[in-house]
């Protein structure tokens, strides 16, 4: 599976121009079509600043498909492609179709179908640790703890958002569950709602900066998948909120979660 897909019905779904400056978008991802900026054309949604208030972009939806006749693939991202070009020489040198609504047969452009979204829409995303494909880091417990209030383990490369991380037993007495961290800290993980077989060295635990209902998260700078430990900085300098619905951390390199983005992130305003 590639990036990010609707798992609701999307709002509409509809053909648009990519942006002219040699912008690659690829099916799977997140896109904006920002107004508050003089361009004209998709764009990746990247977020920028706290709650996106840097630049206040809106996200416009998913792109599921693009007009190149004869499809290419990026291997990076597992998925179909296409980047734009903008001089009479180079559109006329596109081999296009499928392009429909108010697109004329006759634009060798390229356009994205993009599948519309709101914050009803429900999004799956893929989870993965730094870069497209890398699985999540694993935590593996280097001290036992019979109360099961504190995950010991070699360091992470993040410190941890109080409210804001949960965690996954892959292996161990308590494989399975799933329990929110509440600490700041890279090494000792606690939690109020105790794992409730203890915690034994040697057990593996998914951690990722993400938590059930509203919450903040961090997508990579292309908007194909969501980042398991944010910016690595508390979320302190980029982050969004999205409403997450569940997780699924069980399997190495298909960690995912479903997830709406709040209403905020759709006001094309300064937000704070």
């Amino acid at each position: 599976m590639a990036g990010f897909t609707v798992v609701s019905e999307p709002v509409d779904i509809s053909w648009f121009p990519v942006h002219y400056n040699a912008e690659t978008l690829y099916v799977g991802q997140l896109v904006t079509l920002d107004s508050t900026t003089p361009d004209y054309g998709l764009k990746a949604w990247n977020v920028a600043g706290a709650n996106d208030t840097t630049v206040n972009q809106s996200p416009l939806g998913i792109v599921v498909g693009l007009n190149n006749r004869t499809p290419v693939f990026n291997t990076t991202y597992k998925a179909e492609y296409g980047t734009s070009v903008s001089s009479v020489a180079a559109q006329l040198a596109r081999d296009w179709t499928g392009a429909e609504g108010m697109v004329s047969k006759g634009d060798p452009a390229l356009y994205a179908q993009v599948a519309i979204i709101d914050s009803s829409t429900k999004i799956k995303g893929r989870i993965f640790h730094g870069s497209y494909g890398t699985a999540c880091d694993v935590v593996t417990a280097t001290v036992t703890d019979a109360t099961g209030a504190t995950l010991t383990g070699a360091a992470v490369d993040y410190a941890g958002v109080a409210a804001n991380t949960t965690y996954y037993c892959r292996t161990g007495k308590n494989s399975g569950l799933y329990r929110l961290s509440y600490d700041t800290s890279t090494t000792a993980h606690t939690f109020y709602l105790t794992w409730p077989r203890g915690l034994t060295i040697g057990e593996t635990f998914v951690g990722v900066n993400l938590a059930l209902g509203t919450c903040k998260a961090m997508f990579d700078a292309v908007g194909t998948y969501i980042e398991q430990y944010g910016d690595s900085n508390s979320f302190g300098t980029d982050y969004l909120y999205i409403r997450v619905l569940s997780l699924n951390l069980k399997e190495a390199g298909n960690e995912y979660a479903i997830f709406q983005l709040t209403p905020n992130n759709f006001f094309p305003v300064a937000r704070a």
